[in-house]
């Protein structure tokens, strides 16, 4: 038997469903002998075809916020990005804290709640703010800009005009 990969979960999970698949559609096929084509474990394989579910969409009921709420967060995110203003994990949490407090059961988020949250959307990520450097943050200034648009600024020929 080949050893077994650790892969990510999202490719993990779509071999499983390739192996269930495949299963269920070839009538000659053996629940070890799929497993080993597909590179899963056999136990693994086989609680999935007596119904068992993943860990994620076993989960879900048990989060705070609904898959619709979660996804109104990231969309929120994401179009805070867009207009150029990243949301902190501070105000990310606090918009998920007042949508969870406008329901009947006031329910507080843990502290782990953002870290899990980044870990089920992956196309929103942390990164720590760094420092501006210095001859960036020296050429925003007023008068280096207004110099050198001076420098560059066409001669003008109003002047001759007026003649």
């Amino acid at each position: 038997m080949p050893p077994i990969k650790k892969l990510p979960k999202d490719e993990k999970e779509a071999l499983l469903q390739a192996a269930v698949k495949f299963y269920q559609e070839t009538s000659e096929a053996s629940i070890k002998g799929t497993a080993e084509k597909y590179g899963i474990a056999y136990s693994t394989l086989r609680g999935r075809l007596k119904g068992a579910v993943s860990r994620v969409s076993g989960h879900a009921r048990m989060q705070v916020l609904t898959p619709y709420e979660e996804n109104s967060v990231v969309r929120w995110c994401e179009r805070l990005d867009e207009w150029g203003h990243p949301a902190k994990m501070s105000l990310v949490k606090e918009m998920a804290q007042a949508i969870v407090s406008r329901r009947l059961n006031h329910h507080i988020l843990g502290k782990h709640w953002m870290s899990r949250f980044l870990s089920r959307h992956p196309q929103l990520s942390a990164k720590l703010s760094t420092r501006i450097d210095r001859q960036r943050a020296l050429a925003s200034d007023p008068r280096v800009l207004k110099d050198y648009f001076n420098k560059v600024r066409p001669p003008t020929i109003l002047p001759l005009l007026l003649y």
